[in-house]
């Protein structure tokens, strides 16, 4: 990750002691990689906090076991995700996170196999019981499905019986600083002064400084809520969806 990209917006006297921590080379806070973390740790909670356009993303997540109680079944988080937003592309759709599981009643089976010219693409499964047992298949790379046997053994790859999988919509992971739009790298830099300036500086009052440039104050308005905006302008019109309760009200 090019940290340096974080600290070039930033012209402050604590910019220089930064560029030293994301560089490995200040003797107070970076130990054992404990520099290293708290970048990596400022650059996450900036991206988890909010839906961001850039950091979504749409992946399907896949049935591992059923909980003991309560919710029916349990799948799998993307190995990139930083927070679950949406499942099966309904906004009010029952689930909880637990750990690297999400917990839900949602769910489906995988689509069976089609021969007539459909566009597979990769991160789909697929159904298919060709060799006499019905397996669920990985789609690796796309394709046009043509032949089932050349299809399935060119393409996928077979993974196991009878699961469910689920859609998920979540922000991402970003790792490489240099994707990051410039306003939002503005607030992860801010976010890592809030983390560094007291152990660098010993100065408690400039990381509060840095949390009202970051998150705003009754008077000041932060570089989040100006991110957010931004962020919004990617976006369409949004649909609200109306509760039962107040649609009976009517």
């Amino acid at each position: 990750m090019d940290t340096g990209l974080l600290i070039q917006p930033f012209h402050h006297p604590l910019g220089g002691a930064l560029q030293r921590v994301v560089h490995g080379q200040h003797p107070v806070v970076y130990q054992s990689g404990e520099g290293a973390e708290k970048v990596d740790n400022a650059r996450d909670e900036i991206i988890s906090a909010h839906k961001w356009n850039f950091a979504k993303k749409r992946a399907y997540s896949v049935q591992t076991t059923k909980p003991i109680f309560g919710l029916d079944s349990a799948f799998t988080k993307p190995t990139d995700c930083l927070k679950v937003w949406t499942i099966e592309q309904k906004p009010l759709a029952v689930f909880e996170v637990e750990g690297s599981s999400i917990l839900t009643s949602e769910g489906n089976a995988p689509p069976d196999y089609d021969d007539d010219g459909v566009d597979y693409l990769a991160g789909q499964y697929i159904l298919s019981d060709f060799t006499d047992t019905e397996l669920t298949y990985s789609v690796d790379s796309a394709f046009t499905s043509s032949d089932e046997e050349t299809d399935l053994s060119s393409y996928c790859t077979a993974l196991a019986s009878d699961f469910q999988i689920l859609e998920t919509e979540y922000v991402r992971q970003v790792t490489d600083v240099s994707t990051l739009p410039v306003w939002l790298r503005r607030c992860v830099t801010l976010n890592l002064a809030i983390y560094l300036s007291a152990p660098i500086k010993q100065n408690e009052k400039a990381a509060l400084n840095f949390q009202t440039m970051l998150y705003g104050s009754p008077k000041v308005q932060g570089m989040m809520g100006l991110a957010m905006s931004f962020d919004a302008q990617e976006a369409g019109g949004t649909k609200f969806v109306t509760s039962t309760f107040l649609a009976s009200r009517r």
